[in-house]
């Protein structure tokens, strides 16, 4: 297994770490109780203490209550790639339909969370410091005591970075909760906090290591690209409290900001991508491998026990993942498949793009872990996110419910198309810069520089005597590839095969791999398939070239969809290009036009000037009266 920053070990440091640090109540009041032992130079007296309250700030993310869930799985859904499934009254479907209140407790639960790592952070801060070793230590200890300072200015400046963008104008502080403290304060606007979180991460990436991590602590690269992501969305749209969508008179400062950070990263090439788009997620899935040239900044998830909601474990490949059986004695662990991929976004792949049939699911899995297809009637309306699929877990038993993949905040796929974007905008168009950046994503999505190509199947005797077509198998075996996978759509008369579908057509096989027929009921035989490789596309057909500065961004921002799909960025994206509500109603119309009665909640929920932001916690405002608005369409 990987290294984890969150070992047992860890868990248990950080844990007690976070016992001692000011924590937030609950209740429906602000109640802030500094433990005046952590907050003392007593417990800041060796490096180890100082890592464990470190660790105590990177903490905050490691829970279902931020990154194992709720930021990344729920309030990014309901866009025009993925939508929340059912409509009851459950905080994980209203926020995503868009019916989320000041009362909803989710909001309170993130906005707690995360003004409970900024007050951690500050903590860190403040006491590193004041450490003797921190002044007279060795100069090895000075590094590792400026990266833990480092670390701590880089999350205080992410945290309030998303409080940023979930919220717009929030209360800020930059120093620890004392006993004595006025915890009521006021809303700050954002362009002040962004001014900080800047100097946050710029002091950060000064002091961090170059060298690749080793575990999910962030390096110096990381927090660059962290800073560059932050400086678009500054530079983006967002909902004002006088109820307008704008970007500010000067955004072109913060792209630039972001093409110095990006610049500085790209000088230093300290990423590549996996020339293998799915290997990136099954390395995800199977713990292998941190992928630390890829995968530029991650939350660590672990947590040995066997339970539903343990403390630092993650509900992906759980609540983001293809349907899958509850039953104790089903071949993988049961799924909730409640994220749905709307049919139009899996119509948008050119043909030829691996990663749809990778990103997307058409299929539900059976007891014994075969695949189903899902493509009749209206079948396509429960389609799911894939990437996290159970096929590609470890299935232990730990992992059966929810599980320790990492979530992984930004790849570097991420970072080249925010390249492309960049210099798309201060040049007036797409530079050759601009296309080589989404030209490599582009490349590695069509599996250009994987050996070898994907197949298809054919049906060839369709036998008799098959039960269902639940019970026929298709089994693909050799010929050098992987992932690719066809089912049974129907039977016809005499119970023989008539239609079978690609689920996936795979990649890198170097020769036409074995078809065999078989069913799990013992019924039924004769049927035959054959498959055959089929040609790859080549650079020059999936390159991009010749494009104007709007026609340019509309790909990039097309491009972030292929790419990024299911990774938590998609209905921030939307609102800092100013159109989310636009993108909404087009997937509205889109439905619309393959049946009256799909469903997309969305649309009827959305208003555009109001839910481009979060209301303001209702467990905030009753007792913070020094929040005297709330955001713009909320009472």
């Amino acid at each position: 297994m990987k290294n984890k920053i969150f070992s047992l070990k860890a868990i248990l440091v950080a844990g007690a770490a976070s016992l001692l640090l000011p924590l937030s109540s609950c209740d429906n009041q602000i109640e802030t109780t500094p433990y005046s032992y952590f907050t003392s130079a007593n417990f800041f007296s060796n490096e180890n203490e100082a890592y464990m309250a470190t660790l105590g700030v990177y903490e905050i993310m490691s829970s279902q209550d931020t990154y194992g869930w709720n930021i990344p799985q729920v309030f990014d859904t309901d866009t025009d790639l993925i939508q929340i499934s059912g409509d009851t009254d459950v905080d994980w479907r209203t926020i995503p339909h868009y019916k989320g209140i000041s009362r909803t407790v989710t909001f309170y639960t993130v906005w707690s969370k995360l003004y409970n790592g900024i007050d951690r952070a500050n903590v860190v801060i403040e006491k590193i410091p004041e450490m003797d070793l921190y002044k007279n230590g060795t100069e090895s200890q000075k590094t590792q005591l400026n990266r833990m300072l480092g670390e701590a200015k880089f999350l205080r400046g992410f945290y309030y970075s998303e409080l940023v963008r979930l919220w717009g104008d929030v209360p800020f502080k930059t120093k620890s909760s004392q006993t004595g403290d006025n915890f009521r304060a006021g809303l700050v606007d954002r362009y002040e906090i962004y001014t900080q979180i800047i100097k946050d991460m710029q002091e950060a990436a000064a002091v961090l290591p170059e060298a690749t991590p080793t575990d999910e602590r962030i390096n110096k690269w990381g927090a660059k690209a962290m800073l560059a992501r932050v400086a678009l969305f500054a530079g983006g749209y967002s909902l004002r409290a006088d109820g307008t969508i704008q970007r500010p008179d000067n955004y072109r400062d913060y792209y630039l900001l972001a093409q110095q950070e990006i610049n500085d990263i790209m000088a230093n090439n300290p990423y590549k991508l996996n020339p293998s788009y799915s290997k990136v997620f099954k390395n995800q899935c199977q713990h292998d491998d941190l992928e630390p040239t890829e995968n530029i900044f991650q939350v660590a998830f672990y947590n040995p026990a066997i339970g539903t909601t343990l403390a630092n474990t993650s509900w992906s490949g759980y609540f983001n993942a293809p349907a899958a059986p509850t039953a104790t004695n089903s071949f993988y662990g049961g799924t909730a498949a409640r994220c749905l991929v709307p049919k139009p976004f899996y119509t948008s792949f050119a043909t030829g793009d691996l990663r749809r049939d990778f990103s997307i699911a058409t299929y539900v899995f059976d007891a014994l872990g075969n695949k189903l297809a899902r493509i009749t009637t209206n079948q396509d309306q429960s389609w799911t996110t894939a990437k996290w699929s159970r096929e590609y877990q470890t299935n232990a038993p730990q992992e059966r419910i929810s599980t320790y993949i990492n979530w992984v905040i930004m790849r570097y796929s991420d970072l080249l198309l925010m390249r492309a974007e960049v210099e798309n905008e201060l040049n007036d168009g797409p530079n050759t810069i601009a296309y080589d950046a989404i030209n490599e994503v582009r490349r590695r999505g069509f599996g250009v520089d994987v050996p070898g190509s994907s197949i298809n199947v054919t049906l060839g005797n369709p036998g008799s005597g098959y039960t269902s077509a639940a019970t026929v198998v298709i089994n693909i075996t050799g010929g050098g590839g992987t992932d690719a996978a066809a089912a049974v759509v129907r039977l016809a008369t005499g119970n023989r095969i008539s239609t079978i579908t690609m689920l996936r057509p795979g990649d890198g096989y170097t020769s036409a791999p074995t078809v065999t027929i078989t069913s799990t009921d013992g019924q039924g035989t004769g049927a035959t398939a054959t498959a055959t490789l089929v040609a790859k596309p080549t650079a020059a057909q999936i390159n991009l070239a010749g494009l104007d500065k709007a026609n340019f961004l509309k790909a990039i921002q097309q491009e972030r969809a292929w790419e990024l799909s299911g990774e938590g960025m998609r209905r921030a994206d939307l609102i800092r290009w100013g159109i989310l509500a636009e993108k909404i109603a087009q997937t509205k119309a889109e439905v619309q036009a393959i049946r009256a009665t799909y469903p997309y909640p969305a649309f009827d929920n959305f208003t555009k000037f109001k839910h481009e932001l979060y209301p303001f916690p209702t467990n905030e405002t009753d007792v913070n009266k020094s929040i005297t608005r709330q955001n713009p369409g909320y009472n």
